[in-house]
């Protein structure tokens, strides 16, 4: 694992598109995923998003397999594994790591808007579900979960 750097935004978008096309098709339609993230390539918000966090990356032979992105308020923005990685421990590794920016930072509350695919493994970390929202993209509506995880530093072993 390693910090996230503006050379990796092609590659991490890639991840990104990857993840919700393949990985979100027992949640989303396909209508719902293409209207989440609708063309493989990067999108103009994506650099200054990703380089305004805190973002890490794994990878393996074949290049990156995730990456998680935290901001200074403790908004988990950004979290994506790999079809290819899914279940090897990359989404474990890269939470850990979320886990100990948290501690080093001193923030007591972490949040974010999870998809139905990010809630169960937030929730057995013991992020709470604070509301169920519906978001409208290119005319498309998507769930989410507004998630919290109160005193975040106390998580970190």
């Amino acid at each position: 694992m390693r910090i996230w750097k503006p050379t990796d935004a092609e590659a991490s978008y890639a991840v990104y598109f990857e993840a919700v096309h393949s990985g979100e098709d027992e949640h989303y339609s396909v209508e719902q995923r293409r209207a989440w993230v609708p063309s493989p390539v990067v999108q103009e918000w994506w650099l200054p998003r990703l380089s305004a966090a805190k973002a890490w990356v794994t990878s393996d032979e074949h290049g990156l397999t995730g990456f998680i992105s935290l901001r200074e308020d403790g908004y988990l923005d950004m979290f994506f594994v790999s079809s290819r990685a899914r279940g090897d421990g990359t989404a474990m590794q890269l939470y850990e790591k979320l886990l100990e920016q948290a501690r080093d930072s001193e923030l007591g509350r972490l949040s974010t808007h999870a998809s139905h695919y990010l809630r169960p493994f937030l929730e057995k970390r013991g992020w709470q579900v604070m509301a169920k929202e519906v978001v409208t993209r290119l005319n498309v509506e998507l769930e989410r979960f507004e998630m919290e995880l109160p005193q975040a530093d106390s998580q970190v072993s």
